[in-house]
């Protein structure tokens, strides 16, 4: 007004002044309530970041577990396999040795049923029950036991000291003596009335094919051969070629 200027621009620049103080207030304002938002919500988001932290940690320590299970899980899946495979190696070579013996013992009766051995004394089917075992031991598998797989034991397996007495159970003549592969050292004697007594795994053999023997007479020593872990010998009877229960014949 001093300066003579017009009275309506004062008027419109005061306006103008007030408008811009006002919307600088407004502005001042929101931004406070914006401060005083992220005041209230950091406490918040400190508790959501540290739960997630913590979510984080547990996820790892598990998917570490995990990993941890997965590899015992592998360990334990490859031991099962390399177990799979041993067992179904030692079916095959238990399944081998069989044959070969069966192979021999058939060989065994078919030269014996042409030969009476016309031994003097009881026979051996009335000793049933009432002889002795070939050696003193510990039963180590039964007759009839599962072996491996379907195959089953046609004798009984007697767990002994190395270098143990192996005795003749009764009265015959020795058709086999020699080395045969899975039966160690082997011996069977044919007692007459197609019955055949087998003796394997000894250390030693005292008789040879063709020699008689007496009941109780040594005719070997308990061992390892045929590749046996535990020393001892593996014993069976036969009536025709067919095995049976020593266990019915033997005492004690």
């Amino acid at each position: 007004m001093l300066r003579q200027q017009d009275p309506q621009h004062l008027s419109r620049m005061a306006v103008y002044q007030s408008h811009l103080v006002s919307a600088r207030q407004d502005a001042i304002e929101h931004y406070q309530s914006t401060l005083d938002e992220l005041a209230q919500i950091e406490p918040e988001l400190i508790r959501q970041t540290q739960k997630l932290a913590e979510s984080q940690a547990r996820l790892s320590q598990r998917h570490a577990s995990l990993k941890a299970t997965r590899a015992e899980r592998d360990r334990t899946l490859k031991k099962l396999n390399a177990a799979i495979n041993a067992k179904d190696e030692k079916l095959r070579k238990n399944q081998a040795d069989r044959a070969n013996l069966e192979k021999l013992l058939a060989e065994v009766v078919r030269q014996l049923s042409d030969t009476a051995l016309g031994l003097a004394g009881d026979s051996f089917k009335s000793r049933k029950g009432k002889m002795g075992w070939p050696t003193k031991g510990q039963m180590g598998a039964r007759f009839g036991a599962n072996r491996a797989g379907e195959l089953r034991w046609q004798g009984v397996k007697i767990l002994a000291p190395e270098g143990r007495e192996v005795k003749a159970i009764h009265a015959g003549r020795v058709v086999f003596a020699d080395y045969l592969r899975g039966q160690g050292m082997l011996m069977v004697i044919d007692h007459g009335d197609n019955y055949l007594s087998l003796y394997a795994h000894n250390q030693v053999l005292y008789q040879e094919t063709g020699d008689w023997v007496t009941a109780g007479e040594l005719i070997g020593r308990a061992g390892t051969s045929g590749g046996q872990a535990e020393a001892g010998i593996y014993f069976e009877i036969r009536h025709a070629g067919k095995p049976v229960d020593p266990a019915h014949w033997c005492r004690g």
